[in-house]
């Protein structure tokens, strides 16, 4: 008897007994990684040894519903474990495992229904930020409240490490319930973005991320015209403009020059994150397999930085950290993911994982599962997410 037929013979002992494992494996991995991550950026105190405990318990779940419970062939359980391997020695050379982590769930996600997932992920990050913003206000923990340099108003990050990570958060919600509903919403449910998008801009002042969100709420209001234009334009068109869209932030970020009057308005208007990636390209470059980039900036502090020095898009940061092929590697799956997307008539997934990459020009959390949902989408089963307006 062959390994295979002795996998086949265990996956079908413990279907019998117990149909839906597959399932059971992939929530349980998703609702402890999504937790420690979700904690992780957040003013709560969490052991370092216990989140590297809890996020390896989450990836051998994974692991079993892939290589287990997953029908697939060898040649594609290899190619997902060799995958595994080039992200772990990406994240072991950065030291950021995001991606390698992350990878896991994206693949274990196959044939797990997507609408699901959607919904358990809002529902506990829409909890976590509850919890997190009451336990702020009571002073149980750090609130962080800071201000511009040039500006007296308030900037509250409510728990979390760092005002605009709040509003990014909220923001891939927004996107994450716009998907789950087709951008079908009520009228009430309409009001209801505009007022979450009005009072995170109070609360938090971050107006890259209110751009993103009232763009957003456009897309919500022309939704039936658009897609009637994404249907007339083939994939490939969608994939030559994500790629154009990362070149430009890849080169702007490399050939930045503060005395390029042009480019220093850009700069300003980013709130210096031109002059901050090419200060990482000057001083680190891009590498083949990774490197550890020291980055000094303001999460979770209480007292001025000196030497502030953070990348905050990620599409420079992972290229800088990952290294050039796990970036290939990211690229590959987004187009993949467009593609698919757009040939199934996917059109509320590729608007979304638009947004993301909108978002991820600004900040740094595009291999963060709870901010980015998308990448779960790539393998799971996403029928439901068929548009019917062109039936």
């Amino acid at each position: 008897m062959n390994q295979e037929s002795i996998i086949d013979n265990m996956r079908l002992k413990v279907e019998t007994k117990l149909p839906k494992v597959s399932e059971y494996l992939f929530f349980a991995s998703f609702f402890i990684y999504i937790i420690t991550q979700y904690l992780g950026g957040t003013m709560f105190t969490v052991d370092g040894t216990v989140s590297f405990l809890l996020l390896t318990i989450s990836s051998i779940l994974a692991f079993i519903k892939i290589i287990i419970f997953d029908n697939e062939s060898n040649l594609y359980k290899l190619t997902i474990v060799l995958l595994l391997i080039i992200l772990f020695a990406a994240g072991k050379n950065s030291f950021d495992y995001n991606f390698y982590y992350y990878a896991f769930l994206i693949f274990a996600a196959k044939n797990i229904e997507f609408r699901k997932i959607l919904k358990y992920y809002i529902i506990v990050l829409v909890g976590g930020i509850i919890v997190t913003a009451i336990f702020a206000l009571i002073h149980v923990i750090p609130a962080i409240v800071i201000t511009r340099s040039n500006s007296s108003a308030l900037r509250l990050a409510l728990g979390s490490v760092y005002p605009s990570d709040l509003a990014a958060r909220i923001f891939h919600l927004m996107v994450g319930y716009a998907v789950l509903k087709k951008f079908k919403l009520t009228l009430p449910e309409y009001l209801s973005i505009i007022a979450i998008t009005v009072t995170t801009y109070i609360v938090t002042d971050t107006k890259l991320d209110l751009i993103l969100m009232i763009l957003l709420i456009i897309c919500l209001s022309f939704y039936k015209y658009i897609v009637i234009l994404m249907s007339m334009i083939k994939p490939y068109i969608f994939n030559l403009l994500i790629l154009g869209f990362i070149a430009i932030n890849i080169l702007l970020a490399y050939f930045y020059n503060p005395k390029i009057s042009i480019l220093n308005k850009l700069n300003s208007a980013l709130t210096g994150r031109l002059d901050l990636a090419n200060r990482g390209f000057n001083d680190y470059n891009v590498t083949l397999y990774g490197q550890y980039v020291y980055q000094n900036g303001w999460g979770g502090i209480h007292k001025k930085i000196i030497d502030y020095f953070y990348i905050d898009s990620s599409l420079v940061r992972v290229l800088l950290m990952q290294g050039l092929i796990v970036y290939i590697i990211l690229i590959c799956l987004m187009l993949r993911d467009m593609k698919i997307f757009v040939k199934n008539k996917q059109f509320s997934l590729a608007i979304a994982l638009f947004f993301i990459i909108a978002s991820s020009a600004i900040d740094q959390h595009l291999i963060e599962i709870t901010f980015n949902f998308v990448f779960l989408a790539s393998f799971a089963n996403i029928d439901y997410f068929k548009d019917d307006r062109l039936s």
